[in-house]
């Protein structure tokens, strides 16, 4: 049975050498009394959690999946005893507001309680992430009313919520949803549709689900631009049932624990959250924090995979080392005598860390956009979630599934069958790159939208950023691979924008190869900060030489066998739309 153990040396270096959390979150003032310690506390006991009851289930609730019966969904037992011991810890109101019951903390921390919750089980952590978020929207959105009503529920763990958007003919394209709200004479709404992949949709974890429903109203315009937001509860505030119920369990290739349903909406009562006809705008809102959160999960699941494959590399016997017998009293080396092994273990471990340090700023970003007292600093920290947030889910998910999968490889046969645990990584991680929109769609957004947003101001600012950052790390070898790297993403960006001023198609045919080029470049990035951190940090004897040698290997291991896989992005992207566009429908016809 596989085991995990929250890297908790590592989320604290990120937190406090790296993005200097402590004192970015004083600044706001938002967070009377937290400090380090507290942080350390809060993400230790996190770990504990995540170690010693939600892991030891995940196979088992995996294996076991969810039943529809009676029109209720049945969860595994044991992850009702894992959500019940995270409920009596606090943990569901982490970030929420002490007025309602929550713990008032900033969401950076709930960033890192999601990796080791995630980490230790993807089936229990899409729930409470799913009721967190729905707290977040009815605060920011919601009535007084529709606050007093839910928010002290979600915040202590009696209410559940989800996401209500896909219907079986529309994913992305929102605007062809036909679910439709009617007006009644009492001031609330009437629903009727069919909404799929509903994660969450119904089970009995807690007493009442706040469902958020996309929906046209009647009258309003055909689009995305005509559609609303409402609150359609599982129970309504007499305490009957609301006319919605789940009609069908999806069975998926992964986390079977999570009850992602066929939901029927046959005119259920309803209230707008939000203004009409402003539905998509306020959803946005949940969407970005959601979109981080999936791409956390390619994190999490390389993560857990790696704690698998580096033991089991360091103890299985094969073959002897190209270099001579590591071991000649033994019969054979470890397998991580072989140069390919080494290549797997290397690539996961420099893209985990990279990616933990991407995932974590992005969510102190999130605390700043709301909280910093200074107007140029909220709209800087809106400015990098706008531009990065997509990118970000997109690259983490792709680049962690391939990382799960080199885990995997590293196991050969025992990677293969469940009792390791990393066939069960692969599969639930597998969703990360669909849900919250295919990364397909959003390197699309990323060209479209978010490069040239207000003539291209943030990502001007990201690249030079980024090359400040290149500019103060005192490792030439990583510094000119940085400045190179920089050049030829601007050169990127440049050609693409050209080119799809006369044909939008390149945009469609370079989106995936100039997503994953940003992503490689982004990453390498955020290992110069994590050197430069180190140095700093050896220099004062907060981390020893060994921790600093370390960084600096995984470092020049990323610069070396993976950044230079963006050269052959961009040589993709230069092969422009032709070979993609020319072959005609007839091509693709299956005989």
């Amino acid at each position: 049975m596989p085991r995990y153990r929250a890297p908790l040396d590592e989320i604290r270096f990120v937190l406090h050498e790296v993005l200097g959390a402590e004192k970015a979150l004083a600044e706001t003032g938002a967070f009377p009394g937290l400090d380090r310690a507290l942080i350390d506390q809060v993400l230790e006991e996190a770990g504990r959690l995540a170690g010693e009851v939600v892991q030891p289930i995940n196979q088992g609730i995996d294996a076991e999946g969810c039943r529809l019966e009676n029109g209720g969904v049945t969860t595994p037992a044991a992850l009702r005893r894992a959500y019940r011991a995270w409920v009596d810890g606090g943990w569901n109101g982490l970030t929420a507001e002490a007025d309602d019951g929550g713990q008032g903390l900033p969401e950076v921390v709930a960033f890192a309680v999601n990796e080791m919750v995630t980490s230790a089980s993807m089936g229990f952590a899409d729930y409470v992430g799913l009721f967190a978020m729905v707290y977040r929207m009815v605060k920011r959105h919601g009535t007084p009313e529709q606050q007093e009503r839910y928010l002290r529920g979600l915040a202590d763990g009696r209410f559940g919520g989800t996401m209500m958007m896909t219907e079986p003919h529309c994913g992305t394209d929102v605007g062809l949803i036909k679910t439709k709200a009617m007006p009644a004479a009492d001031g609330t709404w009437r629903l009727s549709g069919t909404k799929i992949f509903i994660s969450g949709g119904d089970h009995d974890l807690t007493e009442n689900i706040v469902h958020l429903v996309l929906a046209r109203a009647e009258g309003d315009p055909a689009g995305s631009r005509g559609l609303s937001l409402f609150v359609v509860p599982k129970l309504l505030p007499d305490g009957t049932r609301n006319a919605l119920a789940a009609v069908s369990l999806e069975h998926k290739m992964g986390y079977a624990a999570s009850a992602t349903c066929q939901m029927a909406l046959d005119g259920a009562s309803g209230w707008l959250l939000g203004e009409q006809k402003r539905g998509l705008m306020v959803l946005f809102d949940m969407m970005n924090a959601a979109r981080l959160i999936v791409g956390s999960q390619g994190l999490a699941t390389a993560s857990a995979a790696y704690q698998i494959a580096a033991p089991y590399a360091a103890e299985r016997l094969q073959g002897r080392s190209p270099r001579g017998a590591a071991r000649p009293e033994a019969p054979a080396d470890p397998i991580l005598c072989h140069p390919d092994v080494r290549r797997m273990l290397l690539g996961t471990r420099a893209f985990v860390e990279a990616a933990r340090l991407t995932y974590l700023w992005l969510g102190l970003e999130v605390d700043l956009a709301a909280r910093h007292p200074d107007e140029a600093r909220r709209r800087e920290a809106a400015e990098w979630l706008a531009l990065l947030t997509a990118t970000v889910k997109a690259v983490l998910s792709d680049l962690g599934f391939a990382a799960t999968n080199d885990c995997l490889q590293v196991l050969g046969g025992h990677g293969y069958i469940r009792a390791n645990g990393v066939e069960q990584l692969l599969r639930d991680g597998r969703i990360a790159m669909i849900q919250e929109g295919a990364n397909g769609m959003l390197a699309l957004d990323l060209i479209r939208r978010q490069i040239p947003r207000d003539e291209g101001r943030a990502w001007k600012h990201l690249l030079n950023t980024m090359a400040k950052s290149a500019a103060t790390v005192g490792e030439p070898e990583l510094t000119n691979a940085m400045h190179l790297a920089l050049r030829r993403l601007q050169a990127a960006s440049d050609w693409l924008q050209a080119q799809i001023a006369t044909d939008p198609a390149e945009a469609g045919a370079a989106g995936v190869d100039f997503q994953r080029l940003f992503g490689l470049t982004l990453l390498a990035w955020q290992w110069l900060r994590l050197v430069e951190a180190s140095a700093k940090a050896k220099e004062a004897g907060r981390v020893d030489a060994a921790f600093h040698a370390e960084k600096l290997a995984s470092a020049k291991f990323w610069f070396a066998r993976v950044l230079p896989l963006a050269e052959g992005h961009w040589a993709a992207m230069q092969a422009g739309a032709a070979p993609i566009m020319d072959p005609p429908a007839e091509h693709f016809a299956v005989e």
